[in-house]
């Protein structure tokens, strides 16, 4: 079965043969049919003679086994249009590969698919796969691989991190249900895949980490396909200048890292880091900074919940003295490798700011701040850091806020939807205001990090479209605490 390739014989063929083959190995078989030169049908009937060699049942039991392997050596071509793909997988070093094998004779399909179960309290988003529920509870059954859009990703589906694949059966299709490394320490969403070769379609469902597995697994198993049209497999023109535009977009993401080294590696221009009693601008012009002093603490004792932001997310991190329990963080190297893991002592910073307000064409000054780590440069300079530090998930650690302040005590703009607002104020032109913002940091990294206004230094990100002189040039700056 080889023709300059490996042919593999469709799953449902291969069911049949061995469905087959075990009933003559039971002995279910107990005549063939066969014909004879004339054309006459007859029937070879199992000996029973005693002492006597069952040829004719052996003969029988071979003739069997040898219309079944004309079966099988029929080219595979004639079971082209038994299945719309054949699936293959393979689990090496956590990442899962499946690869298939397309019929092209088949005609594509699109499809709808509906849950015929929904999980108490989940809402349905009308018709997009997406179900939605509380907190880290979703389901989402997107996307539909019909065969063109397997054909469009070349044939191939790959899933990194992978612990173990469960293969089981749901809602009428072979199915794969994926379990993630340290799911349960990462708060990993869930995985798994349907496959209908007789149809042509691979669902592919995801659930967040806080649906409960029976549920989603009846969710699952509730599922009904609707074939509601016929889709196409691109063509080559077509083909040919999608696989152009993606070249392109490569090409801007190689140029795009190159500008990004190069900006990592002449870091923060001097100029831009303003000290401790000079004004920073905003982006606009229209306000400035100015850090007025700061200090390290080890307690909130003193400061008011109610100029928290949301204080909810200090619930089982206070000691009765006010000061912070440790956490959990993985350290993670540029590339997001988890490179250590260890318990962390935590503080406040308390930081005063005086704002100036010179034009009030738009009143509403933004006030946050957040922090910036920074690693030093062989010239003795600071560049932006590039490895990172996050709370293991399973603990439920909420207090850095994206390494924003947590606290406002000159906020106005505290109920209902105005909390979006929160770190907001309005100041006429030529007004001053002197607050104090409170941010949760690491102990050992106390002299890592410089301050910026939240929402600006936006060009960092612009590597695509700026070199890095001009990323530098445009920066607003940022303020060191010392």
């Amino acid at each position: 079965m080889k023709d300059n390739r490996e042919e593999m014989l469709p799953q449902i063929v291969e069911d049949r043969l061995q469905e087959a083959y075990d009933k003559i190995r039971r002995g279910e078989i107990r005549q063939m049919k066969t014909q004879n030169v004339s054309g006459e049908r007859t029937v070879s009937k199992k000996s029973t003679v005693p002492g006597k060699k069952k040829t004719k049942g052996r003969r029988s039991w071979l003739s069997a086994a040898a219309v079944l392997l004309m079966v099988i050596m029929i080219p595979s071509a004639v079971y082209a249009a038994v299945v719309y793909f054949q699936k293959t997988e393979r689990l090496e070093e956590g990442i899962l590969t499946y690869e298939f094998a397309i019929n092209y004779e088949l005609v594509p399909g699109e499809y709808r698919v509906k849950a015929e179960y929904i999980p108490k309290g989940f809402t349905d988003d009308d018709g997009y796969g997406k179900y939605y529920g509380e907190n880290e509870e979703w389901i989402s059954i997107m996307p539909v691989y019909t065969t063109a859009e397997l054909d469009r990703i070349n044939s191939q589906i790959t899933v990194n991190g992978i612990d173990k694949v469960e293969h089981t059966e749901l809602s009428g299709m072979p199915a794969d249900v994926l379990t993630l490394k340290e799911a349960e320490k990462n708060r990993s969403h869930t995985y798994i895949f349907l496959f209908n070769e007789n149809e042509g379609y691979v669902l592919n469902i995801a659930a967040g980490y806080g649906l409960d597995r029976k549920e989603l697994l009846k969710f699952a198993d509730s599922l009904k396909v609707e074939r509601i049209g016929d889709g196409r497999y691109e063509t080559e023109e077509e083909k040919a200048k999608r696989q152009l535009e993606e070249q392109e977009e490569e090409l801007a993401m190689q140029e795009g890292q190159k500008v990004w080294d190069t900006l990592m590696g002449l870091g923060i221009p001097e100029e831009k880091i303003i000290p401790a009693g000079g004004e920073l601008y905003n982006d606009n012009g229209s306000c400035s900074y100015t850090l007025v002093d700061y200090e390290f603490l080890d307690s909130m004792e003193g400061f008011d919940k109610e100029d928290f932001f949301d204080f909810t997310r200090f619930d089982g991190w206070l000691n009765p003295d006010q000061t912070l329990r440790p956490y959990t963080r993985q350290h993670f190297d540029k590339n997001g490798e988890v490179t250590g893991e260890e318990k962390t002592e935590q503080e406040f910073l308390r930081v005063t700011i005086k704002a100036h307000c010179y034009d009030d064409a738009n009143p509403d000054i933004p006030l946050h701040f957040a922090l910036q780590y920074v690693t030093k440069t062989p010239d003795g300079g600071v560049t932006w850091a590039e490895d990172f530090y996050e709370a293991v998930p399973a603990e439920e650690y909420y207090l850095q806020m994206d390494d924003c302040s947590v606290y406002f005590d000159k906020a106005v703009y505290v109920n209902g939807a105005e909390r979006s607002h929160f770190f907001y104020r309005e100041m006429k032109a030529g007004e001053d205001l002197e607050y104090t913002l409170l941010f949760v940091v690491d102990k050992d990294r106390e002299g890592d990090f410089l301050l910026y206004p939240v929402g600006s230094n936006y060009d960092l990100w612009q590597t695509e479209s700026m070199t890095p002189e001009e990323i530098r040039e445009s920066l607003q700056g940022y303020i060191r605490l010392g």
